[in-house]
Order: C-alpha cells, then sequence, then structure tokens
C-alpha cells in the first residue's frame, strides 16, 4: 500500500476548477501505485487567511474526497491566529466530517502560543498534524516554521502526533532538531531526489518515523515514488515508508 501523507488539490480558488486541477493528479498517483492522497488545502495559497477562506478550503477538500471516496482522505487546514475559529473548524471537520489530521502552514511558527490549543486537540481527538517546515538558505518567511520550531512543539505536546512536512527542506541539521522526539515523524517531501537523503532520515530517527508525501501539485509522483525505490532500504524499510506508517498515524480514519 502507498499512502501519499502530504498533498494539495490545485492553485485554484473554484471548486469546478480545483475538480479539474485535481483529475490528472489522481491519474498520476494512480499510475505510479499510490493508494490513498491525504489531501488539505492551503485556503487559496495566503498565509494568514481569514476564516471565510479557511472553511472555503476546507469545503473544497471535503467535496474531493465524496467525489472520490476510495482514493482521497481530507486534512483540515486552521489558521492559529484565530484560535476560536480554528478550533470550531477542527470540531466540524475532524468531529463531525471525520477528516484524519490537521494542516498547519505559515500562518503561525509552530512554536507560537497560538498553536498550543490545536495541539492540545489534535491529542484529544488523536489526530496528526502535518506543520510545515524548512532551513531556506535565504531565510525563511516572518511566521514559516523551521524544524527548531516543531521541535519545541514536541517537546511541550509530547501527546500530540506531529509530521514535520519536507525532509528536504529540513535537511541533516532538521533530522537534528526532532529526533529527540519520538511523537515526530518527517515526510520525504520537499525537493527533487537527492542522493542518500531518505537513508539519512532512516539512520536519524529510523524507518517508523519517516512517510511518504509529495506536496502534489508542486512536486510529481514519479519523481517522490524515485526518491524511495532508489534508496538503499529494506523492504520491510520501504513498506513502512509508504504506507504503513501513514496507515498507523491515521488510527481507522481511512477506509479499508
Amino acid at each position: 500500500m502507498i499512502i501519499d501523507f502530504h498533498a494539495h488539490p490545485g492553485y485554484s480558488e473554484n471548486l469546478n476548477a480545483l475538480r479539474a486541477e485535481f483529475r490528472p493528479a489522481l491519474r498520476a498517483a494512480k499510475h505510479h501505485g499510490v493508494d490513498w492522497i491525504c489531501l488539505s488545502s492551503l485556503a487559496d495559497w495566503k498565509e494568514s487567511p481569514a476564516p471565510a477562506q479557511v472553511r472555503k478550503g476546507n469545503d473544497a477538500v471535503l467535496a474531493l474526497a465524496a467525489d472520490h471516496p476510495e482514493e482521497v482522505i481530507g486534512f483540515c487546514y486552521v489558521n492559529p491566529r484565530q484560535t476560536d475559529e480554528a478550533l470550531a473548524e477542527i470540531e466540524r471537520c475532524v468531529v463531525q466530517r471525520r477528516m484524519a489530521g490537521i494542516k498547519l502552514w505559515q500562518a503561525c511558527a509552530a512554536n507560537d502560543a497560538r498553536v498550543e490549543a490545536i495541539a492540545k486537540r489534535a491529542a484529544e481527538l488523536k489526530v496528526p498534524i502535518l506543520q510545515h517546515a524548512w532551513y531556506k538558505t535565504g531565510g525563511n518567511g516572518a511566521n514559516e516554521s523551521t524544524p527548531a520550531n516543531v521541535a519545541a512543539l514536541a517537546a511541550k505536546h509530547p501527546e500530540t502526533i506531529i509530521v514535520m512536512a519536507h525532509l528536504t527542506g529540513a535537511g541533516e541539521r532538521g533530522l537534528a532538531d526532532v529526533a529527540p522526539y519520538p511523537n515526530v515523524s518527517v515526510d520525504i517531501s520537499g525537493g527533487e531526489p537527492e542522493a542518500g537523503m531518505v537513508e539519512l532520515a532512516v539512520r536519524r530517527l529510523g524507518a517508523r518515523r519517516v512517510l511518504f508525501g509529495t506536496d502534489s501539485p508542486i512536486r510529481s509522483y514519479g519523481a517522490t515514488v524515485g526518491k524511495v525505490m532508489g534508496a538503499r532500504l529494506t523492504v520491510r524499510q520501504r513498506n513502512l515508508i509508504l504506507g504503513e506508517n501513514a496507515r498507523r498515524l491515521l488510527a481507522g480514519r481511512l477506509g479499508a
């Protein structure tokens, strides 16, 4: 089984346009043997979207999951700057509509105090947080998380399941930041295939803490599958990364 833990519908703001954008991505996923896609909106790709934009984006993901119930599972995007609205959206999407996780992007750094209520709620619901993180050579955005920020959140909330996005963006330094915190895993998105990177993550974190994720449509399914299939891994390690780890973290919210 292959589960893409990190994908987005597309770049459009209109649901019908998103449906058209998503169709080729879904075909590509099927072509490369991907069984399930964990899909999250980024609310029209605005770093700190208003509540109406957040809700609109999550509604689009819910619609796509309804269109493709055997292939798509939704994650609930929220903006921690709007704490009450974020918690209400988690209630609507995760509790009532059975979305399988929470997505955080660049509205707040992961160690911002406003993220804490979301982290606590995720732990109560036993759903993972997929948290954007990066070390950018030109410097991160003002509110963009680094792996060190993710490590700080993990240390404060050890019961919260966190998947740090973008192995390639985190690099060896980022792996070192999160390695001490067993509640943090990493997805392999964040760049084109780089020799030895997946193997490095396995050595530093163990294969049970590394997940397949494409960040589609930003990166392709072929390139991301190649990261795993081209890595020097055992069959067991490869199976864990491609799908078994994600299935465990999704804790029964994935279909049979």
